[in-house]
């Protein structure tokens, strides 16, 4: 689900744009920009995790996602030239590859085949989001959560744990705020996935004991 429009390129671009960026180190919590920022980089994450949020009227937090290692962002703002639409902070110290807006422009003009990747990249982004907005609007929670969990570990390049199942790291409160209900409501719903033997409940983090019948619930739901 994912797309990885930086790794689609030939390899002589992807080190022609690895030339022109910047590290940044972030601390835990830093900010690297906020809601209503002007739009002047691209970013690529080195290491660490970077969380995208924003905040409804009531101060309640709704986590968009969280980017790791190898994903780009901060793109579609460099191109629409509007400020940005979430707030993005370090998850733990994170380092971070930086394109400035103007190395950005140069290197398209250079190379067609970027707007090309790009066009894709925003494709599938808009796919998976007309798919959560589905999923919130005609599914019960259990098959949101399912699908949910479905998603970050396809899109979020989950490791493997030391038994060779796969593992997310994320709490039932991020859980929550990604489908949109009470924290308690996740943590009853992944104690009933837990007793189908589908995952695993650790501290901090969901192991998927059945990935072959947690797509099932995926694709059952479509």
């Amino acid at each position: 689900m994912f797309y990885n429009w930086f790794e689609k390129l030939h390899a002589d671009i992807q080190e022609d744009i690895h030339s022109a960026m910047t590290q940044r180190t972030l601390s835990d919590g830093e900010a690297l920009f906020r809601i209503q920022e002007a739009s002047n980089e691209l970013y690529q994450v080195v290491t660490g995790k970077i969380k995208c949020n924003i905040y409804s009227q009531d101060g309640t937090e709704v986590v968009i996602g969280t980017l790791l290692s190898g994903e780009t962002f901060g793109e579609q703002g460099l191109i629409d030239e509007l400020p940005r639409a979430t707030n993005t902070y370090s998850v733990g110290d994170s380092v971070v590859n930086v394109l400035s807006k103007r190395h950005f422009f140069r290197l398209n003009h250079k190379h067609p085949e970027i707007n090309t990747q790009l066009l894709i990249m925003f494709s599938h982004r808009m796919r998976v989001a007309f798919e959560v907005n589905t999923d919130n609007l005609t599914l019960p929670l259990h098959q949101r959560l399912a699908r949910c969990i479905y998603r970050i570990v396809l899109n979020q390049s989950s490791k493997m744990a030391q038994n060779n199942e796969l593992e997310i790291t994320i709490s039932h409160a991020d859980l929550a705020r990604m489908v949109g209900v009470s924290r308690q409501s996740v943590s009853k719903e992944l104690k009933q996935m837990e007793r189908d033997k589908l995952i695993c409940i650790q501290y901090g983090k969901i192991v998927i004991n059945n990935m072959e019948n947690l797509s099932k619930a995926y694709h059952d739901a479509n």
